[in-house]
């Protein structure tokens, strides 16, 4: 008895499934492109730092004292804090790094700054001399990320190397 009448619905107009299916689109095209968008910034928004490794610097005060430098340069958006810079020697001798004394104060850098450059004495350097190439500059900021600069081309060889 109950099931003698059935009602039917009406059926839906063809624009509303169209302006659905545009609507749905929209929002798909739209969301990804925040997506990309939002993945982008984070991508450049991250601090990023540039470090340097320079021999046989002359200071110009005194002309015979050669040292090097370690120049740090903040490339990123963010602003970092510099922890220490410090020397990073091959493996296989008894320190792995030689702190910068000038770096142990630390030093704030932000997007845009002038690089900051720590002094390099080469005091204690020629026991290095055959690895001279593996010595390289290292700075870790105040959340542990560290960055190593590249390593040197063989013909740039230090003076504190070519001694023995």
């Amino acid at each position: 008895m109950g099931y003698a009448s059935r009602s039917m619905s009406a059926p839906i107009p063809q624009w509303v499934t169209i302006l659905s299916a545009v609507a749905a689109m929209v929002g798909m095209v739209l969301g990804t492109a925040g997506l990309v968008m939002s993945l982008m910034n984070y991508l450049r928004d991250r601090p990023k730092v540039k470090v340097f490794l320079k021999w046989d610097m002359t200071l110009v005060r005194d002309a015979s004292k050669q040292m090097g430098i370690v120049r740090v340069t903040n490339v990123g958006r963010r602003p970092i804090y510099i922890s220490v810079a410090a020397l990073q020697v091959p493996k296989g001798f008894k320190y792995s790094h030689l702190i910068l004394k000038e770096s142990v104060p630390g030093k704030k850098v932000s997007e845009g700054d002038a690089p900051v450059t720590f002094s390099v004495n080469y005091d204690g350097l020629v026991q290095y001399s055959k690895h001279w190439r593996n010595v390289r500059g290292y700075v870790e900021d105040s959340a542990g990320r560290r960055y190593v600069s590249k390593k040197l081309p063989k013909t740039d060889v230090p003076s504190w190397a070519k001694g023995l």
